[in-house]
Formats: C-alpha cells, sequence, structure tokens
C-alpha cells in the first residue's frame, strides 16, 4: 500500500472566534484532505487570539499574540513540523502586509480577497511575485464550482457565439440595518474606510464579480461607469451600486451590488448573452446551469455529485459562504493550492487553476477605478466612463 501523503500545515492570520470567515475557511481546509491547521495568530488583541487558539486545540506554543512573531518563530521550525503555507483572513487592509511578511519568513500565501486596498500595495505585491519563488493565492472560487466551470466551456466553446451582454447581480441583504453599532465585528471593518478601502460594496462584492465576468467570458472588461451611495445613513463607503461595463469586443454588461438589499442572501446570479443563446448560473442552486436557446427553450445542466446549498438557510444576517457548496468549493481551490505547491518540491509542472496574482492585480485595478467612477449621492447621470487599463508592473532596475 502506497505511503499517505502527510497534511501540509497551514498558519491562520486572522479568522479568530467570532470571524465569519474564519469558521468557513477552517471547514475548507478540513475538507481539502491536503491540509490542517497548526497554528495561528488570530485576532486583534492577544486575548481573542489566545482563546480561539484554545477552543481550537492547538498547541499553545504555537499561537501568537501577533502574525510577526509568528512568522519569526515558525520560519525556525525544521522538518515536518514546519508551516506550509500561510492563510490571511484578516480584514482587507492587513492582506497585503501580512502576504509581504510571509514572503519574507518564505511561505507560500493563500489570502482572502482582495489582495490590497490600494494599486501601490497591489503593484508591489506583484512585483514581489517576480522576484520571490514562493506561491501566491487568492480565494475567488468561482472556477472550483464545476457546474459554472462546465458553463465557462460552453461558453468558451461558442455555444451561445458572440458575446452580446453579461449581467451579474450580488445582493446581500445582512447589512440593510446598522450593524456596526450593535458590535458586529465582520460588518464594522467593511464600513470602515482605513480597514476595507476606498470603496464599500464595490471592494466587498462587485470585485468579485469582475473577476466573473472576465474568466467567464473569456473577454476583459476594456472600461466602466460605477454609481453608488450610501443607503444608511451614518456610513461613509458605499453600501449600494452599479456598475455599466464595456467589455473588450464592444459587449455591454453590469455589476449590480448591494449590502443593503433587505431580504436577500443567494448569493452571485450571472447571465451571459450571445448572438445563439444564453447561459446563466446562480451561487443558489450552484450545481446546475441553464442554457436558453433562442426560442426560448431551457434546458438545465445538473452537474451530479456537487453539493446543493439550502437558499437562505443559515445565511441571513451575515456573509455569503455558509453553505455546503461554497465550502465544496473553497476546499477545491485550497486543495488545488496545496497540490501545486508539493509538484513544485517535486519540480513537477502542473497545470493549476487557482487565482493567482495577475487576476488579482486586474481585480485590484477594478476596485480603484470603480472607487474613482462613483460620486456618492449622485444619480447616474453624474458618473463617469473611465478606461479599465491594468498597470505594467516590472521589476525596479
Amino acid at each position: 500500500m502506497a505511503k499517505q501523503q502527510p497534511k501540509l500545515k497551514v498558519a491562520m492570520v486572522g479568522g479568530g472566534n467570532e470571524s465569519f470567515m474564519g469558521r468557513i475557511h477552517r471547514a475548507a481546509i478540513e475538507a481539502s484532505g491536503y491540509l490542517e491547521l497548526v497554528c495561528g495568530a488570530f485576532g486583534s488583541t492577544r486575548q481573542r487570539s489566545f482563546e480561539t487558539g484554545k477552543a481550537l486545540g492547538l498547541d499553545p506554543t504555537r499561537v501568537y499574540g501577533v502574525y510577526r512573531d509568528m512568522f519569526r518563530r515558525e520560519a525556525k521550525v525544521t522538518g515536518e513540523g514546519r508551516v506550509d503555507l500561510v492563510t490571511v483572513l484578516a480584514p482587507n487592509n492587513m492582506h497585503y502586509p501580512v502576504t509581504m511578511a510571509a514572503f519574507d519568513a518564505g511561505f507560500p500565501v493563500f489570502s482572502e480577497k482582495p489582495m490590497s486596498c490600494n494599486m501601490d500595495e497591489a503593484q508591489n505585491l506583484k512585483r514581489r511575485t517576480l522576484m520571490s519563488p514562493q506561491l501566491y493565492a487568492t480565494a475567488y472560487v468561482f472556477p472550483f464550482y464545476p457546474a459554472l466551470s462546465a458553463l465557462r466551456d460552453a461558453v468558451l466553446a461558442g455555444t451561445i457565439g458572440n458575446l452580446r451582454r453579461v449581467d451579474i447581480r450580488y445582493y446581500h441583504g445582512w447589512m440593510g440595518i446598522r450593524l456596526e453599532t450593535a458590535g458586529n465585528r465582520s460588518a464594522g471593518w467593511r464600513v470602515d474606510p482605513r480597514r476595507c478601502g476606498a470603496a464599500g460594496a464595490v471592494v466587498d462584492l462587485a470585485g468579485s464579480c469582475a473577476y466573473l465576468a472576465e474568466w467567464a467570458t473569456g473577454h476583459e472588461i476594456a472600461a466602466l461607469c460605477a454609481a453608488g451611495r450610501t443607503a444608511v445613513a451614518g456610513r461613509i463607503l458605499d453600501d449600494d451600486a452599479t456598475i455599466l461595463l464595456r467589455m473588450d469586443n464592444g459587449a455591454l454588461g453590469h455589476i449590480a451590488v448591494s449590502q443593503i438589499a433587505l431580504g436577500e442572501a443567494d448569493g452571485v446570479q450571472l447571465s451571459i448573452y450571445g448572438d445563439k443563446g444564453s447561459a446563466h448560473w446562480t451561487q443558489a442552486t450552484a450545481n446546475t446551469w441553464t442554457l436558453v436557446a433562442p426560442d426560448g427553450k431551457r434546458t438545465v445542466q445538473t452537474v451530479k455529485g456537487a453539493p446543493a446549498p439550502e437558499p437562505g438557510d443559515g445565511r441571513f444576517g451575515q456573509p455569503y459562504g455558509d453553505d455546503a457548496a461554497y465550502i465544496a468549493a473553497l476546499a477545491a481551490a485550497y486543495k488545488d493550492f496545496a497540490q501545486t505547491i508539493l509538484a513544485e518540491r517535486e519540480g513537477k509542472p502542473r497545470e493549476s487553476r487557482f487565482v493567482g496574482v495577475d487576476p488579482a492585480l486586474r481585480v485590484a485595478t477594478f476596485n480603484t477605478i470603480a472607487a474613482r467612477s462613483i460620486v456618492p449621492g449622485a444619480d447616474d447621470s453624474t458618473a463617469k466612463w473611465l478606461d479599465f487599463t491594468v498597470p505594467k508592473v516590472e521589476l525596479l532596475v
């Protein structure tokens, strides 16, 4: 019998007991079959971190109050106990410094999205990957939904013809009341420009949709025009936004995102229209996709064995992600990242599917341009069309 491959060891930054995504990522890490959590710096305070480590049953000597202390000590560990990768679940403003510190310590990084809050950091991170052998991934999980991948394959194969339009809707209702003043930590950092970035719903939701629009259609966004506002009084950042798109072939589309659409909790809805038909997918029914012919005939394609989410169940009052299909997709992303680490160690080339630094840089660019386009409180007539150009990043001499 072949010897079983030991699980790769994960260090986690952020994701404490009160973190919604911490629980989701830990479930995905376990479900991947390739990884195990062994250490972490889990909270914004030492007490929160140590409480989380104790609740998870981790070795107390490998639970840290500060991520830099963790990297400094864990970098010295050798042999089978050494950390194989770092997962970053802290608020947005911490993704860049934690990633760079992990690279300095010699660890690959699997980070929650986005890669950074600003373009200077995003370009520096890209530049660092040109210099460093360490792998980098962001937690965009769309490629790991089997039915959505089947839809994309059909679109790229020309099943619906030439792209005419792409529409994406991503509505949440859980921030429709001012949870951030009631101590909700997940809501708190999303409305804080120091921790979230220059925009709210745009950064939290629309960036993922921009990645999906390009990945699923095979076309890049060429220009955009965004309008957003703060619907809940007292907030600084937008919590509701619409972004018009012009794709590189001239096709139009839009991304509509909201954190305040009361009663909504079913995630992304995608529609792609061509000159021979259309294709549709939703996270609420993630194991199916629908092909629609010009005469309106609908053919539902089902991927057998894929987990089926239960629409709305357990997701009201929190962000999207607490369902079997999402966790399975995230677990598959972790597995793919782990398999790539192992392949690199053995010097074997491998075609990976995880979302790396270049698509993440495109999302950072989208977030920046959309935030510039938004005129808070104004109507659509004052918004501006802006070209979507990703800066070329080269090594500094």
